[in-house]
């Protein structure tokens, strides 16, 4: 198949970078609320977790006028194609309906914008987060999606899924550590 490279080697490790950082959130947010010590650290520690994984997925996910927007991926006379086949698995593994992936979407980027990336003094983000569980399965789609896409060269990576868990576990593992040595 048709991809451009130069995106998708760009694309790829930001998509990485918000699985790992949303494991690390989940990992810490787990185990910190029984902490006693150093719980304005640990807060804003885990709470920058999420705000990178929120920069990083609406860099991939987000705005099409992002330079590293998944629809910049595939190239030729496929791109239309790509894009269809990308749109109906982000529906198939959030179980969205496209109205709700829409607003979800725009969710995903009002948070960036107005709370994470810049701050929104007269419409403030003032409602609770978004749910990070289909942001997840939009980067398990993606990771499906570019595999095909860049056939017959091969990945070579781990699964998202497998990162996911991975630091979400190392990042539980660095608190419950230190609680054991006090």
């Amino acid at each position: 198949m048709a991809y451009t490279f130069e995106v998708f080697s760009h694309q790829y490790p930001v998509v990485v970078f918000f699985v790992q950082h949303l494991g690390y959130y989940r990992g810490l947010q787990a185990v910190t609320a029984g902490l006693m010590d150093h719980k304005a650290f640990w807060a804003s520690t885990t709470n920058s977790h999420l705000k990178l994984a929120t920069l990083a997925w609406c860099n991939i996910f987000g705005s099409r006028a992002e330079d590293l927007h998944w629809t910049k991926t595939p190239a030729g006379v496929i791109v239309l194609q790509a894009q269809q086949d990308f749109r109906h698995m982000v529906l198939a593994k959030t179980g969205f309906a496209k109205e709700q992936w829409d607003a979800y979407r725009k969710e995903m980027v009002e948070l960036r914008g107005k709370y994470v990336a810049h701050r929104d003094l007269y419409e403030p983000f003032d409602r609770p987060l978004p749910r990070f569980d289909p942001a997840l399965q939009v980067a398990y789609a993606y990771q499906e999606w570019v595999r095909e896409l860049i056939r017959p060269v091969s990945l070579n990576q781990p699964t998202l899924s497998s990162l996911y868990e991975q630091c979400k576990a190392e990042a539980s593992s660095i608190i419950d550590t230190k609680q054991k040595h006090q």
